[in-house]
């Protein structure tokens, strides 16, 4: 079977406990990687993760536990992080435009940059927030084969 014809769907509801990020990192790494995705879109993509998820952690403070949908089809990875931790007005983030790791603007501040860091490295980002309620961030990534094959 040709590899962009996988399929892959998983969720994981998880409390909201640092130590629980890496290991949801881990689980979708496994899969990636056992399919033959290469390391560098891996790499990205549990970057992205852990960016989605740390934010969860830090800010979604009204929330016991948050879930990750996670979705591979046609060659392309969707993941969406929720959580009803008390959402926040998107108006005051700074804005979510694809910028290099290394040409962050000056005196981005640190609250705010998980969601520059997760832009840079996905193809398309949303970020859907209602106050008092909670937060959803999905972020697709196309998937890049490795040409020697499975790992």
């Amino acid at each position: 079977m040709p590899q962009h014809d996988m399929r892959l769907q998983f969720s994981l509801e998880l409390p909201r406990d640092a130590a629980l990020v890496r290991d949801a990192r881990r689980t979708l790494d496994g899969a990636l990687a056992g399919a033959g995705v290469t390391q560098e879109c891996r790499d990205d993509i549990r970057l992205a993760l852990t960016e989605a998820c740390g934010n969860v952690v830090s800010h979604a403070s009204l929330a016991s536990d948050y879930h990750i949908d996670v979705s591979v089809e046609g060659g392309e990875c969707v993941i969406e992080v929720t959580d009803d931790g008390g959402g926040f007005d998107p108006a005051l983030v700074p804005a979510v435009e694809p910028v290099e790791p290394a040409a962050e603007p000056e005196g981005l501040k640190e609250s705010g940059r998980g969601l520059q860091v997760l832009a840079a490295v996905v193809e398309r980002l949303d970020v859907v927030s209602v106050q008092d309620t909670g937060t959803l961030v999905r972020f697709s990534k196309h998937l890049e084969w490795d040409p020697s094959g499975r790992e």
